[in-house]
């Protein structure tokens, strides 16, 4: 059976603890922060594996978006590519994501092992060390092979973040699909994914935009693509007009959605834009605020790819998930065999 939804994007496998002041301090990481790893931090990884109960997840914002998408959809609907390594950590990967019900087509490289993010949870503030690694190496190549360029014909969905584009093989492959779904009038969705991307990788993000029907983003992301645009406004609902009416590569009017933390959901549509307001939670109630987007972003397209072209439910359903999120250690969702009263959106 053809999968329905196509993700694909960096996957790092999160590797979530709860530390001592003492690890924090010699690897001078801070509480509320998010950095890359060097050198100094490579013992890291393998440390909190064997000093402290871990909780693996099937990461990198894209493959959360589709485990978050798969909790709406019937199984085996959803399938995610990235690259990974052969090692202890890509099988800890593989087996996270089918714990979800997601299925995996990665690409296995010998150049470097698989991309991990320790995720050191302390009270609610939490600091991220990724290491890309293997996560960099997709080659467009692999993409291109007969049986793995049949799933990308066969499903009728896509959906991408932009951390794909900083390197050369993920963004001809984003390019690749993009085109596929544009000129043969399927649905492509991008993530926007962060500020730095639209600062230092404009004309690559442009030119998978040309080709998005659905783009996501969250008020930063818009904001900044502003600037670098030269629209000199920070009005969110504007950005998100002028983002919907950037050149398109078909007729097909663009969806643009943009989230706000606990502010209302903005979504625009040519000159026309509404704002849905989120899910209050007690401040006493949130658990994680992490992945919330990516559970947002989910939850829309675990809808969408449903055939519900209605932004007012797809809005719904994301909102709904991301409740669930941040009420979580996150990003994750609740088991598998819980998942039979989701109600109707």
């Amino acid at each position: 059976m053809p999968y329905t939804l196509l993700a694909m994007e960096n996957p790092l496998l999160d590797i979530q603890c709860r530390p001592d002041d003492e690890l924090m301090k010699r690897y001078n990481l801070k509480a509320n922060d998010a950095i890359l790893a060097d050198a100094s931090h490579e013992p890291l990884y393998e440390e909190i594996v064997e000093k402290y109960p871990v909780t693996y997840v099937a990461g990198g914002a894209a493959q959360n978006t589709a485990r978050g998408a798969q909790y709406f959809l019937p199984a085996k609907s959803t399938i995610y590519m990235g690259c990974i390594s052969n090692d202890e950590f890509g099988n800890k990967m593989k087996a996270a994501a089918e714990a979800d019900g997601l299925e995996t087509n990665y690409e296995i490289t010998k150049e470097a092992s698989t991309g991990t993010c320790a995720v050191l949870i302390t009270g609610k503030d939490r600091s991220l060390v990724a290491n890309l690694a293997a996560a960099e190496k997709f080659q467009t190549s692999f993409l291109q092979r007969a049986e793995n360029w049949k799933l990308v014909e066969e499903a009728k969905y896509y959906y991408m973040g932009s951390f794909f584009i900083t390197h050369d093989g993920g963004y001809e492959s984003a390019r690749l699909v993009s085109q596929h779904a544009s000129d043969n009038d399927k649905t492509f969705a991008l993530n926007l994914s962060a500020p730095f991307l639209s600062q230092f990788f404009k004309e690559r993000l442009d030119s998978i935009i040309k080709n998005t029907d659905i783009l996501f983003g969250n008020e930063d992301e818009a904001r900044t693509y502003s600037k670098q645009a030269g629209w000199d406004t920070e009005d969110v609902e504007e950005i998100a007009k002028k983002l919907s009416q950037l050149p398109k590569g078909n007729s097909k009017p663009r969806l643009v959605v943009i989230t706000q933390g606990a502010e209302a959901t903005v979504v625009a549509k040519g000159d026309d834009s509404k704002t849905y307001p989120v899910i209050k939670v007690e401040e006493k109630d949130i658990v994680d605020t992490n992945g919330a987007g990516d559970g947002f972003c989910g939850g829309f397209m675990g809808l969408y790819a449903q055939g519900i072209d209605d932004p007012a439910r797809c809005v719904k359903a994301g909102h709904y998930l991301a409740n669930l999120v941040i009420q979580r250690v996150g990003p994750t969702y609740p088991p598998m065999e819980s998942r039979t009263n989701i109600p109707t959106f």
